[in-house]
């Protein structure tokens, strides 16, 4: 956002939450979604099978998509997904390699369109990072267990 009146962060509010299980998973996506429909961009940061596709499911859910019908976009590396509240993208970066690659995703136009942006393996963003997206960390800590910890940007109003 850009102006004197756009809101800044100032701040990171972080919260550490344990699953037991992918209904958990999804159930705290869609609380989180709810607590704030205006987020734009969620990055999943995790191992191959810690809950980060399960997450998005939790937050298509929230935004009335069907979550059967999110998968991973491993291969395809986008998936669009509309006919809810909003237009989300389910993102895959774990085969991009460059800076290149990572351009020719387009994702800054992604976010012109006003869609929810949801990146796994947000990691690889490096200076694509937006300050306003919200970061949730998983961490596998037993077989069907999480430590899901949960970044958020606080905004201030500008005077």
């Amino acid at each position: 956002m850009t102006g004197n009146s756009a809101p800044r962060v100032e701040n990171v509010l972080e919260s550490v939450h344990e699953s037991a299980s992918a209904e958990q998973t999804s159930a705290l996506a869609m609380k989180l979604a709810s607590s704030n429909p205006s987020c734009s961009a969620y990055y999943l940061v995790g191992d191959l099978g810690a809950g980060k596709t399960v997450f998005a499911k939790g937050l298509a859910s929230f935004f009335g998509i069907e979550p059967s019908t999110v998968t991973s976009p491993t291969f395809s590396l986008v998936n669009r997904y509309s006919g809810g509240k909003r237009l989300l993208y389910h993102v895959d970066l774990y085969r991009i390699e460059t800076e290149r690659e990572l351009e020719e995703l387009g994702l800054e136009e992604l976010e012109e369109e006003g869609a929810v942006l949801v990146v796994e393996w947000a990691e690889k963003l490096g200076r694509h990072r937006s300050p306003d997206a919200t970061e949730v960390s998983f961490e596998v800590e037993e077989e069907s267990k999480r430590r899901i910890t949960i970044r958020e940007p606080v905004r201030r109003e500008r005077h």
